[in-house]
């Protein structure tokens, strides 16, 4: 009864909570799409170990792992080795988040947001993949 009557909220409905919502989501989903189209096609795990510079192998802390702004700040660059972070990066979580924020304010806080959320998800790491993986023919 209380999700039913959270879900019937009049401020849950209003288009820029649901916007402001769904950038948050998006920017942190964001980041999990970037994870999993790099570790992925390494055959490397999701859960384990935490993320690493690839450059000079530093564990890489909270500061660094906010999505877009921690790239933005360090102008592409590790912040330990100032070896370059490519852009693909910020891109793959700004495509994210506008199609997550999309989602959001077409469909609003649903089953249907939820399966869209995990879709989205999956689509842009398969694309972002096939893209990098693919013959340059």
């Amino acid at each position: 009864m209380v999700y039913h009557r959270a879900m019937n909220d009049p401020l849950l409905n209003e288009p820029f909570v649901r916007l402001f919502v769904g950038t948050l989501i998006g920017l942190v989903l964001g980041s999990f799409t970037t994870m999993l189209s790099y570790r992925l096609p390494r055959t490397m795990s999701i859960i384990a170990p935490p993320s690493t510079c690839p450059s000079c192998g530093t564990r890489l802390t909270p500061r660094d792992l906010i999505p877009v702004v921690s790239w933005l700040i360090g102008r592409g660059r590790c912040r330990h080795c100032g070896a370059p972070i490519g852009a693909r990066y910020v891109m793959i979580e700004l495509v994210t988040t506008v199609a997550i924020a999309a989602a959001f304010v077409l469909l609003g806080f649903s089953l249907a947001l939820l399966l869209t959320l995990i879709a989205l998800v999956a689509v842009i790491t398969a694309l972002t993949i096939y893209c990098e993986r693919r013959d340059p023919r």
